[in-house]
């Protein structure tokens, strides 16, 4: 791929994938290069502004209001791309803004009819709710993801297992700190995201 790259070094979608193979190997700041010059390539490469914005959340001291201004970017090239609001809702949290959050985590609800999205943004907008003790909001929330996709009761029992007793730190993967079930929750969501796909699309 390198030596396509040296021939054709303007190949979008090579770049992409070096970016993709950098970042699945923790090679942050070689996955931000990548996914940078493909912006710089072409401005308007939506999954581009995804996985920088991840990438750089990824970072030890992450730049989330750079995050968030990719992610911005992105849904001003985008408005309709539901991934672009459930990435932008989940900077958001993270940063405690929760009303820009909760407005993003909506606007993907509206327009996503992708279930591992749906679960996804209503478990966010249940922390937040949950977080406010805004409890039967919270509910509401995870009442729809448990609609789609009764796992989760089983998913929040086992992130707040993890939360009481962290697990250990394995090799090649840094250990963070986690503020309560929201985090370990979400990124569980992500894993899922097969998984609940291939369940919903067997019972249409």
């Amino acid at each position: 791929m390198q030596s396509q790259l040296q021939t054709k070094p303007n190949d979008v979608e090579s770049r992409m994938e070096l970016g993709k193979i950098y970042l699945s190997e923790y090679m942050i700041p070689e996955a931000i290069g990548e996914f940078e010059r493909v912006l710089k390539i072409d401005p308007n490469h939506i999954q581009a502004y995804l996985l920088l914005s991840l990438t750089i959340q990824k970072c030890p001291e992450p730049n989330l209001p750079r995050a968030a201004k990719l992610l911005g970017k992105a849904s001003e090239l985008a408005p309709d791309n539901a991934d672009v609001h459930l990435n932008l809702a989940q900077v958001y949290d993270k940063q405690e803004q929760d009303e820009k959050a909760i407005r993003e985590f909506e606007r993907a609800i509206e327009l996503s009819d992708d279930p591992a999205t749906l679960v996804s943004a209503h478990l966010g907008l249940m922390a937040i709710h949950k977080k406010r003790g805004e409890s039967e909001k919270a509910d509401e929330h995870y009442d729809a993801a448990y609609e789609i996709y009764p796992g989760v009761q089983e998913m929040i029992k086992q992130a707040e297992i993890d939360r009481v007793t962290p697990a250990p730190k394995y090799a090649g993967e840094e250990f963070r700190a986690e503020d309560g079930f929201h985090p370990s929750l979400e990124r569980r969501i992500e894993h899922a995201r097969k998984e609940i796909s291939e369940i919903s699309g067997k019972t249409k």
